[in-house]
């Protein structure tokens, strides 16, 4: 089986990856916390498993080293988040960007796995694209399979049904759900969305259309936004297998896509 760490390829076939037009993958994540029911490394954790199974599943995908820290100040009430600046972050994630398209790769994807980083990645991708030669995108997986949010039951934002489902799937011993209890007293909002809710489709990242961003202890007790108590395990697998399928369709997508010549029209 072909390697899809890029960690674990030596230079030889990380050059080989690049003439056959692989597409690394930079999983971005946290270090912060998840309630008193999940660890720290959720964000990233959660990330970097997607990445590496939908390389494997699409067979034209290198999956980077995590990037486990990101920009959380916000949770910084709560013991254990560690925050970076969104500028540090931004220019880190860019370097990496940066080093991938000097090597050679001409496509190359953002994978985020914590809602605040969504913005900074963004901004991120854009400017790899910009500056040089390489087309990048950025995305939140969390958005990337909608179908997902059929399979929830109640609202979710952040430690809820969903991560908790996925963590219960691919790491249960790390899941102490005798500590799971529901939190979610938020204020309605047509506008202002904090996650899924029962009646929409998809996920409000960092505010959904009006953007905004509350210290997390003035809207949650435990540090959780949503009922972990209704995730399982089975959930969290079905879950998992629509996002893994979905980055593997976009990688095949993005590989494909052709990069046209500029035109100056001044």
């Amino acid at each position: 089986m072909a390697k899809i760490l890029y960690d674990e390829m030596t230079w030889p076939e990380v050059k080989e990856a690049v003439a056959q037009g692989k597409v690394p993958l930079i999983p971005v994540g946290s270090t912060e916390q998840h309630g008193p029911h999940l660890p720290l490394k959720t964000d990233a954790f959660l990330a970097y498993e997607i990445c590496k199974a939908a390389a494997a599943r699409s067979g034209e995908a290198l999956v980077l080293p995590p990037v486990s820290y990101g920009y959380n100040e916000h949770h910084l009430d709560f013991p254990a988040t560690i925050h970076i600046h969104h500028e540090t972050l931004i220019r880190f994630v860019i370097d990496i960007g940066k080093s991938l398209a000097h090597h050679g790769f001409r496509r190359i994807v953002i994978v985020n796995g914590h809602g605040s980083n969504t913005a900074p990645m963004e901004l991120a991708a854009r400017r790899i694209t910009l500056e040089t030669p390489a087309l990048c995108a950025a995305l939140t997986y969390i958005t990337l399979a909608p179908e997902v949010f059929s399979l929830l039951e109640g609202e979710d934002a952040h430690g809820g049904e969903l991560e908790t489902s996925l963590m219960l799937y691919l790491a249960p011993h790390l899941v102490d759900m005798s500590r799971a209890e529901r939190d979610w007293d938020l204020p309605p909002s047509r506008f202002i969305r904090w996650g899924s809710e029962p009646g929409q489709e998809g996920f409000g990242i960092a505010g959904g259309s009006v953007l905004f961003m509350d210290w997390w202890s003035r809207m949650s007790r435990t540090g959780t936004l949503g009922d972990p108590t209704k995730a399982s395990r089975e959930k969290g697998e079905k879950c998992f297998r629509l996002y893994t399928e979905a980055l593997a369709e976009f990688v095949r997508e993005f590989k494909a896509r052709e990069a046209g010549p500029r035109v100056d029209h001044h």
